[in-house]
């Protein structure tokens, strides 16, 4: 007999992890199978959870977890020929706006385990040693044969197919799906050390040198550090061996800091890709993660990348399945995310190609970059941007059928696609709440500023906003009323709510569960909002 299950996730990794989680989280029937008998050895994979990553486990509910497992990076290091170095602190920049700031180094076996500890507790198991043979789809849903290590198979009745499989996806490639780009023509060596150097514990130290790019990331332990070494030369022949010896050769010749290592415990060679889907839908099966898109390190944004592509598509895919909101908006995925991984790759593309450039000009430039970089390194907006990028707190979708403007679009504050903004707020009972901890949840969210709180038309907004929240109130849509505790909402003392949002009278911004403003209304328009909700919200679901 075929089981039947809402969702089939291909892939036991970050992205599969997430995926699977989220639908069970939001009560979807799953399954999530991984061909491996036991996840790969970790030093070849992800090391960094970036800042927009720890908000999705805070609202996961495993960021604790996670943090347990975690070294928090003080800074960017840049280390100069003459063994000085320029250094980025990372922490302490409060207009990103979020309660968790920093880029935090947790091996990606700990991730794993914290994620998949989490599916567990949702009554989830990953069936580990069970591919994906083959599957074929029709309009109702899609029919896939799973083949476990044994040679024994089983027929899956899947309505959507979720393939989170990595670079040689079986999912990707039974759609047909091509996946475009290239190899960079570099050699690449990883060592995962035990160091006795100058250089303190949890900083990230970049390396430019004419013989190309080295790069040591902080591991949870002491003096344990991950060294990349890039050379802008041909790799030797596949499968050649590495010694401590050559490694420390080449280190000794791209980092300008003495050293002694007490320990190598991974020694390894490697090969850098950037390729991207040409598309992440083809029906019923859908792409994230690796399957989608592979580039090179630059920026630590992969593993990141996958986790927001799981959150942005599982919210939507329940969504539609429990028909709280129309199918249109898988269409969504694609448009939003398609051009995050699109962004990234042609960005670190170019960064590798300034930092490991080939013949004359790429080695000249890594003579240049290290002072070229200090230099901006002291520059507040460089600063700013840089940690945006790196943290990917500025992923934006302004352009998705999703993000709808209503009224003239913010001077300071999110617009309609942008990540909303943390804020402090105050309860009825005078205790400090996070805008992010009321947010928390699987629905969307609906905030209602009241204005602020000053003089009569203050009192006239609190008692309209009063009314429209409850009369928009609904099981899918949680409402907030800032500014108004007397009416059942949250003080905004100092309007820092208020600042944060750009919001100067009366407005109502509806976040979305994966925390990106979907309908921007300021000023409020209460026809205008109606119309905006009743395009996103089903008569179904209000009903139900």
């Amino acid at each position: 007999m075929t089981e039947a299950v809402d969702a089939l996730v291909v892939g036991g990794g970050p992205t599969g992890l997430t995926m699977a989680g989220e639908l069970a989280r939001r009560g979807l029937a799953v399954r999530i199978v991984d061909k491996a008998l036991e996840p790969p050895p970790d030093h070849s994979r992800a090391l960094v959870v970036q800042t927009r990553t720890m908000e999705i486990f805070t609202s996961m509910g495993i960021a604790d977890a996670a943090m347990a497992r975690a070294t928090r990076v003080g800074g960017l290091n840049v280390l100069l020929s003459n063994g000085q170095r320029a250094r980025l602190p990372i922490f302490d920049f409060p207009e990103l706006s979020t309660p968790v700031p920093g880029i935090f180094v947790i091996q990606q076996f700990d991730t794993e385990r914290v994620l998949e500890s989490r599916l567990s507790e949702l009554g989830v198991t990953v069936e580990r040693g069970v591919e994906l043979a083959s599957y074929t789809q029709d309009s109702a849903g899609v029919t896939c044969t799973l083949r476990r290590v044994d040679g024994n198979t089983e027929v899956v009745r899947a309505t959507w197919l979720l393939g989170c499989d990595g670079a040689r996806s079986a999912v990707r490639q039974g759609a047909d799906i091509a996946f475009e780009g290239d190899t960079y023509d570099d050699h690449c060596m990883l060592g995962d050390l035990v160091i006795d150097w100058p250089l303190p514990d949890g900083d990230i130290y970049i390396s430019p040198s004419r013989r190309g790019l080295a790069a040591a990331f902080p591991v949870p332990g002491s003096h344990r550090f991950r060294i990349v070494l890039i050379l802008p030369e041909a790799s030797p022949a596949r499968g050649a061996s590495l010694s401590l010896e050559e490694f420390e050769g080449v280190m000794r010749s791209m980092i300008p800091t003495p050293f002694r290592v007490q320990k190598a415990i991974v020694l390894s060679r490697y090969r850098l890709h950037h390729r991207v889907a040409t598309r992440l839908r083809k029906g019923r099966v859908f792409l994230a993660g690796d399957a989608a898109h592979i580039h090179s390190p630059a920026g630590g944004q992969g593993m990141n990348t996958g986790i927001q592509d799981a959150y942005n598509l599982a919210w939507k895919l329940a969504a539609v399945e429990q028909g709280r909101m129309p199918a249109w908006l898988l269409d969504t995925y694609e448009m939003e995310r398609l051009p995050v991984a699109r962004r990234l790759i042609d960005f670190t593309d170019r960064l590798f190609g300034l930092m490991a450039g080939h013949g004359l000009m790429g080695r000249a430039l890594r003579v240049v970059a290290p002072r070229l970089m200090t230099r901006a390194i002291g520059v507040a907006a460089v600063q700013r941007r840089m940690l945006g990028f790196v943290s990917q707190l500025k992923i934006r979708y302004r352009k998705s059928p999703l993000s709808i403007q209503i009224g003239h679009p913010p001077e300071r504050g999110p617009r309609a696609g942008d990540r909303a903004p943390d804020a402090s707020l105050r309860g009825a009972a005078g205790q400090q709440v996070h805008l992010f901890e009321l947010m928390r949840g699987v629905e969307s969210t609906l905030l209602l500023f009241a204005g602020p709180p000053q003089g009569r038309a203050n009192a006239e907004a609190h008692g309209h906003v009063r009314r429209l929240a409850a009369e928009l109130g609904r099981p899918d849509l949680k409402v907030l009323i800032i500014s108004a505790p007397e009416a059942g909402g949250y003080a905004d003392p100092g309007g820092r709510a208020h600042a944060a949002y750009g919001v100067e009278a009366a407005a109502a911004v509806l976040v979305r569960p994966d925390g990106y403003v979907g309908v921007r209304c300021d000023p409020l328009d209460e026809r205008q909002l109606r119309q905006a909700l009743d395009r996103l919200f089903t008569r179904r679901a209000e009903a139900a």
